[in-house]
């Protein structure tokens, strides 16, 4: 009873941010697209098969996220992956080519069951009004329960949350467990360099994902991450 009061009080701080958003606004991109066709994503250099494709544009232009899991690890009420992409393109003035901005690449580790990408989770909005926006990409690493299954706890596992802001590349990592020494969530040099409103925006979607019990984060700081250790 005590966990579900915190919950719900911690979901309506979420819901109250200025920048903070219930569903967050992001569209996937329309299929006729001509920069989409296999030419240019071969151009691109996108490598592994493209799970989810979303279009938005801001002052500095119009552009393309690209998401892409492997999908070579099945599971009952989850398809996971032993590797994943997210890359960032800015779409070419004749709408036919593509430019990368950025690009990411993660690695299930060898004693877990996968990783994927929690779409519902992933963000497309500006959050500190720069006029640019600030991809908010979250993926979830889920352990073993068995030869066949996987153990969807959201005290078990870890994830990861990752912001560009700027074009600069912010991580939060965070490893939860039924313990509270188990529990541990750590924020890189990028994450500290973010403008304030940036990272209360994460703190709070923290709080969020764990008042829905999407993931077991350590709160004894209020969601605050600390740093991370050189060696991570």
């Amino acid at each position: 009873m005590k966990r579900k009061f915190v919950a719900l009080a911690l979901l309506a701080l979420f819901c109250t941010g200025v920048h903070a958003q219930a569903r967050p606004g992001k569209t996937e991109c329309a299929v006729d697209e001509p920069y989409l066709r296999a030419g240019p994503l071969g151009q691109a250099g996108f490598e592994l098969p493209v799970f989810k494709r979303y279009c938005y544009t801001d002052k500095s232009g119009s552009h393309v996220l690209l998401l892409g899991e492997k999908q070579d690890r099945p599971f009952p009420g989850e398809q996971l992956s032993s590797a994943i992409q997210a890359s960032l393109y800015k779409v070419g003035g004749d709408k036919a080519s593509l430019t990368r901005e950025w690009s990411i690449r993660d690695f299930a580790g060898k004693d877990e069951a996968g990783v994927n990408f929690r779409s519902k989770l992933i963000e497309l909005s500006d959050i500190d009004g720069d006029g640019l926006v600030d991809p908010v990409l979250v993926y979830r690493f889920f352990d073993p329960d068995g030869a066949d299954r996987i153990d969807n706890d959201d005290f078990v596992g870890r994830i990861k949350i990752i912001v560009f802001h700027q074009g600069r590349k912010a991580t939060i990592h965070a490893v939860t467990g039924h313990l509270d020494g188990d529990r541990k969530t750590v924020g890189n040099d990028g994450y500290f360099a973010l403008p304030k409103p940036v990272q209360q925006h994460l703190v709070k979607k923290m709080a969020a994902m764990y008042a829905a019990g999407q993931f077991g984060f350590d709160n004894s700081y209020g969601f605050v991450p600390k740093r991370e250790t050189a060696g991570r």
